[in-house]
């Protein structure tokens, strides 16, 4: 059974997860989000590593950075270079703190040590509409959801966030291969509460993988732009404690507090 618990950037659901009976009937399927929550809501009181227990790595998202109309460059090297000699100037859209467009354009800010001008939106359909009319110079949605407007015409991608190019659009450059090391993918797999037995651990984490093997689920998945990784309990652990994928060296290096 699904259960949806929006809401608070989800918190909401993380923390009933949390608080949950360690036997292995509550589950949750975690992301970026549950590293970053601690280091964003200052009302957050679970720590991801001590208050959940990982179960297996589904994969991770990238998102792609657009030019807008009135952007003449193309490689993410130019960008880098325009925005050095104006300090500034460059407008990217944002979904605020936290979301997937905000973390890849900071870290893009961090590792390529310039400086844009962050407009903040309350939904990406109007990011989107700015993006296409000039207001922004640039954009960051998620890669499927893209890849419409970059088919069209509309909107030039610069590259993906990810480490490597996405196998969703293997012809778009990851930022990473002019930026070593740069990766804002954001990733997902399934968590439940601390405590739960090393067994139900075990079988739990080889249904996923068992599932994540079906043509049909792969299949939906690399249609909702998921780059599938599968990985026991220990491969999501790793991913969970890593600082650049957890997010928590990003708001090191940018000083963020929790609000």
């Amino acid at each position: 059974m699904v259960e949806n618990r929006p809401g608070a950037g989800g918190t909401i659901a993380a923390n009933l997860v949390a608080h949950a009976p360690a036997d292995g009937h509550t589950l949750m399927l975690g992301s970026a989000a549950l590293t970053l929550a601690p280091r964003l809501f200052s009302n957050v009181t679970f720590k991801p590593l001590r208050d959940f227990q990982p179960v297996g790595l589904v994969g991770s998202t990238p998102n792609v950075v657009l030019a807008g109309p009135a952007v003449s460059m193309t490689p993410i090297a130019e960008l880098a270079d325009q925005a050095r000699r104006a300090p500034g100037r460059l407008r990217y859209a944002s979904s605020g703190p936290g979301s997937g467009s905000w973390i890849a354009m900071k870290l893009l800010e961090v590792r390529a040590r310039i400086q844009l001008e962050e407009i903040p939106y309350a939904s990406t359909a109007q990011a989107t509409t700015d993006a296409l009319g000039g207001q922004v110079d640039l954009h960051c949605p998620s890669l499927a959801g893209a890849m419409p407007l970059v088919r069209q015409g509309r909107l030039r991608p610069l590259g993906v966030t990810s480490a490597r190019r996405s196998a969703g659009a293997p012809d778009i450059p990851a930022i990473a291969e002019t930026l070593p090391g740069y990766d804002a993918s954001l990733w997902y797999g399934v968590v439940g509460p601390a405590g739960l037995p090393a067994d139900v651990v075990r079988r739990l984490s080889s249904e996923l993988q068992r599932v994540l093997g079906e043509p049909a689920v792969q299949e939906t998945l690399r249609t909702a732009g998921v780059d599938i990784e599968p990985g026991d309990a220990e491969a999501l652990r790793v991913v969970m404690a890593d600082p650049m994928r957890s997010g928590v060296d990003l708001m090191d290096r940018i000083g963020f507090r929790p609000q």
